[in-house]
């Protein structure tokens, strides 16, 4: 595991990412060069195909990257062996997806202490934790419903909890919104809100000018290229 020096909680320099289609190279991400600070809330957008998604994934250590850097809290990515890169994702990263990713034959409480239960973190107190965060998200009566049973603004909230639930310094939320109306996407975006002024590092890939005008910070993708890092 090396440690760099960094005060930064990500650091890209010269990131590229290609996937291979038969005989076929396809660059998706073409020296990609970016950093965000603690507690920093910023937006990436860019249309369908940009490679904001591809980023996501190599930012949440799901999915390796060619060449380049990335550091995530003072740690250079790439060597790292698939049980460190693991140990890091439930360590330091917490995921929210536009399809909310619930298991749906658990309640909502199973599914915010999930993370937990894989922490070996005995029963009764991941549950109090979990009950914390869903009663903080407006969901006291809905603890023991399942995902089929909650609208999809409740289901998200589910998701936002259980990603608060090992208290990650870092959010990434790939389209949080996407299945939302819009009231129900303005109530989301509070709670991001919120958690960001606590102190914890939010990216957030958005297709909506509306949800990045929330961020701070506004990084635009095009064809895996960054084209501006605005302030939102």
């Amino acid at each position: 595991m090396r440690l760099i020096h960094d005060n930064k909680m990500i650091t890209v320099r010269n990131l590229t990412k290609s996937y291979h289609v038969g005989p076929i190279t396809v660059p998706v991400l073409k020296g990609i060069d970016f950093s965000v600070e603690y507690g920093e809330f910023v937006a990436i957008m860019g249309p369908s195909g940009s490679g904001k998604s591809t980023l996501l994934n190599v930012l949440g250590i799901l999915d390796r990257y060619d060449e380049g850097e990335y550091i995530l809290n003072g740690t250079l990515i790439k060597p790292l062996s698939e049980t460190e890169a693991a140990y890091f994702r439930s360590r330091l990263i917490g995921f929210v997806f536009q399809s909310f990713n619930l298991l749906p034959f658990k309640s909502a409480i199973d599914n915010v202490s999930m993370p937990l239960y894989y922490q070996k973190v005995p029963r009764r107190q991941r549950d109090e934790k979990a009950r914390r965060l869903l009663e903080r998200m407006g969901l006291a009566d809905r603890i023991h419903h399942l995902p089929t049973e909650m609208s999809g603004g409740q289901r998200q909230r589910v998701a936002i909890a259980r990603a608060l639930v090992n208290e990650p310094p870092l959010i990434l939320a790939d389209e949080p919104t996407g299945n939302l109306d819009s009231e129900t996407s303005e109530d989301v975006m509070k709670i991001f809100s919120e958690i960001n002024a606590e102190g914890r590092t939010l990216v957030v890939i958005t297709h909506d000018e509306h949800i990045a005008a929330r961020a701070r910070r506004v990084i635009r993708l095009q064809d895996g290229r960054i084209t501006n890092r605005n302030l939102g």
